[in-house]
Parts: C-alpha cells; sequence; structure tokens
C-alpha cells in the first residue's frame, strides 16, 4: 500500500471514529432529553406531582443531555424549566433556582435568537422574581415581535397585563398596546382562546376586555358574553 493510500485509509478511520462518537452523544443526549420532556409535560398536567425523586432523575437527566450535546439551545431551555419546577415545588431556593433559568434561557436566546417561546419563558422568570424592569420590557417585546400568532406569548402577556391591571402597577403603561393586541390575537387563534378565556375568567375582567377590546369585534365574539 503507498503512503497516500495509507494516510487516506486513516483519515477515513478517524472520520468513522469521530463519526460513531458524535452519534453516540447525540443518542444519549437525545434519550435524556425526551425523559425529562415526559416529565414536564406531566407536571404541566397536574402540578401537584411534586414528588422529590422524579424531579431529581429529571434535574440529572437534563444535565446528561446538555453535558453529551452542550450548547444545544433545546436543552437549554429544556434545564431551565427543570429549574423553574424545582421552584414551584419549592425543592430548589427560588432566587437561585430562577436565576440559574434566566441564565440558561438567556445562552438559549443567544444559540437560537428567533425563539419566541425563550424570550415569553424569560418574561415568566422575571414576573416570579418580581422584577418590572427595562430587561423585563425588552423580553416583552422580542416575544411579541418574533411570535406574533404564538399562542404561548399571547397566553403569557395576557395574564401578566391582568395581574398588573389588578395590581395598579405602573408597569402597565408601558406594555398597554402590546396587551391588548395579544388579549386580542389570542382569542381570535383557537389554539390560545380557551386558555386565554380561562385568565380573563380568573381576573373577572370578561366586561373589561369588552372595553378595552370594543373595537375588535372578530376577537371579543369569542367571550361567553359576546360583548353585548
Amino acid at each position: 500500500m503507498s503512503r497516500y493510500h495509507y494516510f487516506l485509509n486513516s483519515i477515513l478511520v478517524v472520520i468513522g471514529v469521530y463519526g460513531i462518537a458524535t452519534a453516540y452523544d447525540y443518542g444519549i443526549a437525545s434519550l435524556n432529553f425526551y425523559n425529562v420532556k415526559n416529565n414536564i409535560e406531566k407536571w404541566h398536567a397536574d402540578s401537584h406531582d411534586s414528588a422529590l425523586i422524579p424531579y431529581l432523575r429529571a434535574k440529572n437527566n437534563s444535565l446528561v443531555a446538555n453535558k453529551y450535546h452542550p450548547n444545544n439551545a433545546l436543552y437549554l431551555d429544556l434545564m431551565a424549566q427543570v429549574d423553574e419546577w424545582g421552584v414551584i415545588f419549592e425543592f430548589e431556593n427560588e432566587a437561585e433556582g430562577l436565576n440559574s433559568a434566566k441564565q440558561r434561557y438567556l445562552k438559549a436566546t443567544q444559540l437560537r435568537p428567533l425563539w419566541p417561546v425563550t424570550w415569553a419563558s424569560l418574561v415568566k422568570v422575571k414576573w416570579r422574581l418580581q422584577e418590572f424592569d427595562d430587561e423585563m420590557l425588552y423580553f416583552i417585546e422580542r416575544a411579541h415581535t418574533l411570535g406574533p400568532k404564538k399562542a404561548e406569548v399571547s397566553i403569557l402577556i395576557a395574564d401578566l397585563g391582568l395581574a398588573l391591571y389588578t395590581n395598579n402597577h405602573p408597569m402597565l403603561f408601558k406594555i398597554r398596546p402590546i396587551f391588548y393586541e395579544r388579549l386580542a390575537q389570542g382569542l381570535f387563534n383557537p389554539l390560545s382562546r380557551d386558555a386565554i378565556r380561562n385568565v380573563i375568567k380568573n381576573y373577572d375582567a370578561e366586561s373589561l376586555v369588552c372595553r378595552w377590546l370594543r373595537d375588535k369585534p372578530n376577537a371579543t365574539k369569542w367571550l361567553p358574553s359576546k360583548c353585548k
């Protein structure tokens, strides 16, 4: 065998080994990702399912997924969600858990800056931290701009806006146009309509929404009263 063919075969072997190793790492990462994803879906379905062992397992699986496939925005987003659930279940210190989630969401936005739901998740973290500042406003604007019809964004902003109104918070004045638009969009969109109606019901705010959206009959017609 000539030196050239020996060198070529060596290169092919290295490439093959690297490909197998990479496929193995990605496979391990994917398996752990879906284990965590399944847990998070269960928690969303039943937020009282707060056993410590499944939480610790999900947390470990999220760390393993990130270890085997670092700098993956989806895996970082999932790790942040686990941090949030740890706070909700009171397994983690609130400030530490939420700030950890924030940093992971921020890193995810650096890798995938056009994902509106990640920006919306950052808004929710700021809300939980009670940080109603210019950074929160920036996150709101990014989520709104990047996801003009994204159901999750509409639901979050509608919920936040009504909470701000109920508490007479000055932040509402800064987001009022976005808030009204997301209320209307959320009612009009069948993917968010039921959730938005539940948010409005929880705040006993149907008459308010009818007044705020009186120029948007295509949205308010989906309210039970139909704003008559």
